[in-house]
């Protein structure tokens, strides 16, 4: 991912299965489609089709980011950013 860098407006996905890690991108637009009928689902994915940090030193933290993501996305450790009393809409 690093050697390839998705350009603006690419939609990028990820998706573990076990403990394998696959990537692809998808340009502006194209339809992305799930996986075909019958075929299993991956333990985890992820759509991403923000800004890449433009340091090579803020990757790692990013990568560490979005996979956390993912995983939480998948039923893994919550990752709610505001407590339940906090007003709406919440922002940063």
């Amino acid at each position: 991912m690093l050697a390839e860098r998705p350009e603006p407006g690419e939609l990028v996905y990820v998706e573990r299965r076990g403990d394998s890690y696959t990537w692809c991108r998808a340009g502006v637009g194209t339809v992305v489609t799930g996986p075909d009928a019958g075929d299993p689902l991956p333990d985890a994915w992820v759509y991403y089709g923000g800004r890449w940090p433009d340091e090579p030193d803020r990757m790692p933290a990013f990568f560490d980011d979005l996979l956390a993501e993912m995983e939480a996305a998948a039923g893994g450790e919550d990752r709610c950013r505001w407590s339940l009393d906090d007003p709406w809409p919440h922002g940063h």
